[in-house]
């Protein structure tokens, strides 16, 4: 008998081990996020604002059930995120899960919200229908309300999320998008404006009717022929005064239908040459470029790999700065690169640089006159090829360009003297504006997730850069000599048919050797 209590009694305390492990296991949860991004983990900058928020926020799932299979992963990874930010809410996120079935009321306040109902496909039974669904998210605090009106995926749903979080608990800050004359955007940049609209309330600022408001925060400058020395002046004195500035000056013209291109003068060149940072008459040339998709008038489309684009990957973005850390991919069409220039420091100026981006090592700055014809193919020069400055930001205080002179258009001599120092204030220049254009960003949707994290360093901070561009990842393949490919391809075939008729081999000599011990057995003959 005491034989047999000795595993009796193991068996006991290993079950109550057990037991009390998945007890411990049912109270105690923990994952590990293996990504790249940590792309299922809540980022430092969610964190830190939903430790800042002052009051409750409620977030409202509306997922209908019974979503086609091809949705079927959709609903518990959607509560898998927001079961975080309740967590990391610390109580004042309330997450709310709301099937609105067949509730007329409900539905109309949905419409009004703006979470539309939407149809699906889906096989029911042997058969293809169609459903009708709601796949929205909207969050409220007090009287405002954000909504996300379709959730199809969560690659970006922690920044929208977010976004909406920052929406609704803080007052929306003010973006400026600098006009020479009238109320509209720059001609071709009219998706600035979806852009801003995002996070901030945007507001197209004619320079030429006065001064820029005193509620913009940051502005953005698309450089223009147009633009007057009073209102240069103007910008000049915005900065002056704290505000923060994106300037989008290219130093050539390019004619987007003859792809014609000349030098050009620079407009708000003197002044961004007194804060720090030149803009060259040149063309940035690039053997690391995207595929682009020319009409030549014939019947199929022209795409080839086109090297006035130049495009910059990961290894050419500053990894310090949070514009480019996570950034993966951007494409600067027709770009100028830019140069350094030591800042005015008599008045106690003080401004650091840094390079956002830059070029690959393939790449060299193309001198007037310029050929772009997608067909023609350009070969690397023997002197100059290198990286090129393509993005620079600068910070600190800055002189004013207007220092100890007369106020542009002060006929008079009674306007007040120009402010010559600006406080601790940013700037960031890109040599090219055709990639904030309608066209390219269409094209290249990571140029966008630039341009965002480019106003929100400026105007918010850090918060929600990180969150963004965790989900702008392109991950272009590198360009290889082709003898190089050639190598690389026949190493990327062979071995799988080798390890099959190695495995043959084996195999055969394996049943040869079974066949000769059986002979031997049983008395045969191998």
């Amino acid at each position: 008998m005491r034989r047999l209590q000795v595993p009796v009694l193991n068996a006991l305390v290993v079950l109550v081990i057990l037991i009390s492990v998945n007890l411990l296991a049912g109270r105690v949860f923990a994952r590990l996020d293996l990504t790249e991004n940590h792309e299922y983990t809540l980022s430092k900058a969610t964190r830190n604002i939903l430790a800042g928020l002052d009051d409750v926020v409620n977030i409202k799932v509306y997922f209908s059930k019974d979503l086609p299979s091809y949705f079927a992963t959709l609903d518990r990874q959607v509560k898998d995120l927001m079961d975080e930010y309740g967590a990391h809410g610390e109580g004042k996120v309330k997450v709310e899960f709301i099937d609105p079935g067949n509730d007329p009321a409900l539905e109309a306040s949905l419409q009004r919200m703006g979470i539309p109902k939407i149809q699906l496909s889906r096989y029911q039974q042997e058969r293809a229908e169609v459903m009708s669904a709601y796949l929205g998210i909207a969050v409220q605090f007090e009287d405002k309300t954000e909504v996300i009106p379709v959730v199809q995926s969560t690659d970006r749903l922690e920044y929208d999320v977010t976004a909406a979080l920052l929406k609704v608990s803080t007052e929306r800050k003010t973006v400026g998008i600098a006009s020479a004359a009238g109320a509209s955007p720059p001609e071709g940049h009219q998706q600035l404006q979806q852009i801003l609209q995002q996070q901030y309330v945007p507001r197209v600022v004619d320079l030429s009717q006065g001064p820029v408001p005193k509620d913009v925060t940051t502005l953005v400058v698309v450089d223009d022929d147009a633009l007057t020395d009073p209102e240069l002046y103007r910008i000049d004195q915005f900065l002056m005064g704290g505000g923060k500035a994106l300037f989008l000056a290219p130093g050539v013209n390019v004619d987007l239908r003859t792809l014609a291109a000349r030098n050009r003068a620079v407009k708000v060149g003197p002044l961004l040459r007194t804060y720090g940072v030149g803009v060259q008459g040149s063309l940035v040339v690039d053997a690391q470029c995207p595929m682009v998709g020319f009409d030549v008038g014939s019947f199929f489309p022209l795409s080839v790999k086109y090297p006035w684009f130049p495009q910059v990957v990961s290894d050419g973005f500053s990894k310090d700065n949070p514009i480019t850390s996570e950034l993966q991919g951007l494409v600067m069409p027709w770009t100028s690169p830019l140069e350094l220039v030591p800042a005015d420091t008599s008045s106690g100026a003080q401004v650091h640089t840094e390079i956002l981006a830059r070029s690959s090592d393939r790449s060299f700055a193309a001198q007037s006159p310029y050929d772009l014809n997608p067909q023609k193919r350009i070969s690397l020069p023997s002197s100059g090829v290198g990286p090129q400055d393509l993005v620079v930001a600068l910070s600190g205080r800055f002189p004013s360009h207007w220092k100890g002179q007369p106020v542009p258009g002060d006929s008079l001599g009674t306007a007040p003297p120009p402010v010559p120092l600006s406080p601790q204030t940013q700037i960031v220049v890109a040599g090219s504006a055709q990639f904030a254009g309608d066209q390219f960003l269409h094209q290249f949707p990571s140029n966008a997730t630039f341009l965002a994290n480019a106003v929100d360093w400026m105007t918010l901070g850090d918060d929600l850069i990180a969150i963004r561009s965790r989900a702008a990842a392109t991950r272009p393949l590198k360009d290889l000599a082709e003898g190089k490919a050639g190598v690389l391809k026949a190493l990327a075939m062979f071995p799988v048919p080798l390890l099959v008729i190695l495995f043959g081999l084996i195999r055969a000599q394996m049943r040869a050797a079974r066949r000769n011990r059986y002979a031997v057995e049983f008395g045969g003959t191998s």
